[in-house]
C-alpha cells in the first residue's frame, strides 16, 4: 500500500473512533460538555406531556471502561449495597443471560417504602459500549417507570455515561417526592461511579469477578443459551 493511501485510511479510521467516543457528549452545548469532561455531573430535565415528573438525562464521566461500569451495574444483587436509600436488590427471575426481572425495594420519606420489580435489558452497542434499558414490571405505588443506562467509550480507560429515566408516580407521591426524586437519581448515579472507581482501585479481584459474569452473559445471549 502507498504513503498516500495509508494516510488517508489511518485518517478513516481515526475519524470513526472518534464519532464513536463523542457520541453522548455530542448531545450536550460546550458549556456542559465541559463540566463532564472536568469531572462535573450535568443533568438535563425534560417535560413530557400528561407526566407530573421530567424525564431526566444525567451525564457524568467514569474513570473506567465501559466494560467495567456495565459489570458493576449489571451485578443487581450488590446494588443495595452502594446505592443511596435502596434496602433490597435481588434478581427475581431470569428471562435469558442479559434479561432480568430485579426486585427492588426503596426507602420513602413520609410514605410507605416503595418496592417495585423492573425487567433490565443488556445490549452491547457498536463502537464498544452498553446500554442497559429497563420498564417497570410491577409496583406497590409507582404508575410507570421507563429508562436506560447508556455507556460510551472515551479513550485512555475511560467511559461517558448517561442515566435516562421517566418516572411517573401515584398522585400521591407527585407532589411530595419530585425534588426528592430527582435529587436521589443524581446521587444514583454518583454512587455508581463511585462504585466502580473504587473497585477498580481497592477491590480488583471483585471487579474481575463482576467483568467475568458481564463477559459471561453476553456470550451466552449471543449463542441463544436459555437462562438458569
Amino acid at each position: 500500500m502507498s504513503g498516500f493511501r495509508l494516510f488517508f485510511l489511518l485518517v478513516a479510521v481515526v475519524a470513526t473512533a472518534a464519532k464513536g467516543f463523542a457520541g453522548l457528549l455530542d448531545e450536550l452545548d460546550a458549556s456542559d460538555r465541559a463540566k463532564v469532561l472536568a469531572g462535573h455531573q450535568v443533568a438535563l430535565q425534560e417535560e413530557v406531556a400528561g407526566k407530573p415528573w421530567p424525564r431526566l438525562r444525567i451525564y457524568q464521566l467514569a474513570r473506567a471502561t465501559p466494560e467495567e461500569v456495565a459489570a458493576v451495574f449489571f451485578d443487581y444483587n450488590n446494588s443495595k449495597t452502594f446505592v443511596p436509600d435502596l434496602l433490597h436488590s435481588k434478581i427475581s427471575k431470569k428471562i435469558s443471560p442479559c434479561v432480568m426481572e430485579v426486585d427492588y425495594e426503596v426507602d420513602v420519606p413520609i410514605l410507605a417504602d416503595e418496592a417495585y420489580t423492573a425487567r433490565n435489558v443488556l445490549k452491547t452497542t457498536e463502537d464498544g459500549g452498553y446500554l442497559v434499558s429497563w420498564n417497570l414490571v410491577r409496583a406497590l405505588q409507582t404508575k410507570d417507570a421507563t429508562g436506560h443506562l447508556r455507556i460510551d467509550p472515551h479513550g485512555n480507560g475511560e467511559s461517558i455515561i448517561c442515566y435516562t429515566n421517566l418516572v411517573t408516580p401515584s398522585s400521591g407521591m407527585a407532589g411530595i417526592l419530585k425534588k426528592i426524586a430527582i435529587s436521589r437519581m443524581k446521587k444514583t448515579v454518583e454512587a455508581m461511579v463511585h462504585q466502580v472507581q473504587n473497585q477498580k482501585s481497592n477491590h480488583p479481584n471483585d471487579l474481575t469477578r463482576q467483568v467475568a459474569a458481564l463477559r459471561e452473559a453476553i456470550a451466552s445471549e449471543s449463542a441463544g443459551v436459555a437462562a438458569p
